[in-house]
């Protein structure tokens, strides 16, 4: 199987070459899809033609031939005309008539196949010989810190490491929140050319917005009704049960970890380092560590297991199962 772009290298490749006849954007990560869509219509358009030259069409709700025709008819003062099919998976029932077209090698159009699914769909993969395939994945650790800077450079600013840690830290990987924050953030520093840890820290006091951050740090410090609150406005903002549910999860092993470390006598420093994580955040989950026991976090750890096998086998409601949650790790002794 011919091995995928990633989001950076489809990034470069469109600003040193030409821009290939048909492509599969895979993945689940949509904003930087869009990110590269628009980067495409950049290079293939001027501004006064673009309207003319770009058709989308969503899978389930039009027809192969439509499709086609499309890709077929000529561009008005342009080069090219740009079609983009989203949900291509569920195009599977013209799979003949599309196979055929790409097969023809005569597409002089652009054409971009888009699908939430991976390249390992039955649908998709039968197309990935005849495309140029780009899996888009939530971003994390290094390639998250490296967006993060990017779009702060191209606002002018500098963001230093901490900043970014802490950013992430606060939002987590949901590309659009990050650029809300790094707007305020401009907006706030002014002139200052470089954010710092602090003017994060300041954004947090600022907007006291309820992020996974601070519902984290009300529920380990065990302030049962703010945490309670905080999970109903992210439930509210599109943040589902289980993805709570997983955080709260991931949050109870890096405090097991870290009290595993300290029982070994490793120092901070070593520490730091195993997690992969700023001494700020360390100096956070150190504290909040010290208010659990390791009795405790094996009760917690079966809790969650608990709350994951009712959601799954739909024992309770996920909202209660939460609640229900929230109240005994917060009461947890």
């Amino acid at each position: 199987m011919v091995k995928p772009l990633t989001y950076w290298q489809i990034k470069t490749e469109l600003k040193a070459k030409e821009i290939n006849s048909v492509y599969i954007f895979a993945g689940e990560e949509l904003f930087l899809k869009r990110q590269i869509e628009e980067l495409v219509k950049a290079r293939l358009f001027a501004a006064s033609s673009a309207e003319f030259n770009q058709d989308i069409f969503y899978a389930d709700q039009t027809s192969a031939d439509k499709v086609l025709d499309t890709l077929r008819t000529q561009p008005f003062l342009s080069e090219k005309r740009l079609v983009i099919l989203k949900n291509a998976d569920k195009f599977s029932q013209y799979e003949k008539p599309l196979l055929d077209f790409l097969k023809e090698k005569r597409c002089k159009n652009i054409l971009i196949l888009e699908t939430e699914k991976t390249l390992s769909d039955k649908f998709i993969k039968k197309l990935v010989p005849f495309s140029t395939p780009v899996l888009f994945s939530h971003l994390q650790g290094q390639d998250l810190n490296k967006w993060v800077n990017d779009y702060a450079q191209s606002k002018g600013k500098k963001i230093d490491y901490n900043a970014i840690a802490l950013l992430i830290e606060k939002i987590g990987n949901d590309l659009e929140s990050i650029i809300t924050s790094l707007n305020k953030l401009c907006l706030y520093s002014g002139a200052q050319s470089v954010l710092k840890e602090q003017d994060i820290e300041v954004l947090i006091k600022k907007t006291r917005e309820d992020t996974r951050f601070t519902f984290l740090n009300a529920l380990m410090s065990k302030q049962t009704s703010r945490a309670l609150e905080m999970a109903h406005e992210l439930s509210r903002n599109g943040k589902h049960v289980s993805d709570l549910i997983g955080l709260i999860n991931w949050q109870f092993k890096r405090l097991d970890k870290v009290k595993q470390l300290q029982q070994k006598g490793y120092s901070p420093a070593t520490i730091i380092a195993q997690l992969k994580i700023t001494p700020y955040i360390y100096n956070i989950v150190k504290k909040q560590a010290a208010t659990y026991t390791a009795q405790e976090l094996a009760k917690g750890f079966d809790l969650l297991l608990d709350s994951d096998i009712a959601i799954k086998q739909g024992l309770k409601s996920p909202g209660l199962t939460l609640e229900t949650l929230i109240v005994c790790l917060c009461a947890n002794n």
